[in-house]
């Protein structure tokens, strides 16, 4: 193990369900509690919040993080599904209208 105690080679995956655990947990957390609990650096646990984010588990408010519920994680889900061809999108709970590009 290195010097900080964390074991080599541990797959982002397994960084992303240990984040998420410890949000679930603590209900809300910021990204400095969330370091200090996993011995990661910040960029580290910054790259595992982004992806848990992308894939609709947490959400962010204001400086902390906090868990979606199934309900919204199935709601988000399904209209991402369904938008995915659409002129209209969902960002940050903001229902969205594409722009054309310019080359049309």
């Amino acid at each position: 193990m290195p010097a900080s105690g964390q074991p080599f080679n541990v797959r982002p995956e397994d960084r992303d369900w240990q984040i998420y655990h410890i949000i679930a947990d603590k209900s809300e957390i910021t990204t400095d509690e969330i370091c200090k609990l996993t011995g990661r650096e910040e960029s580290i646990a910054e790259e595992s919040l982004e992806r848990l984010e992308k894939y609709h588990l947490i959400s962010r408010k204001e400086d902390k993080y906090v868990p979606k519920s199934i309900q919204s994680i199935l709601i988000s889900a399904e209209l991402k599904q369904t938008m995915k061809d659409s002129p209209i999108y969902m960002e940050d709970g903001v229902i969205k209208v594409r722009k054309e590009s310019e080359d049309e």
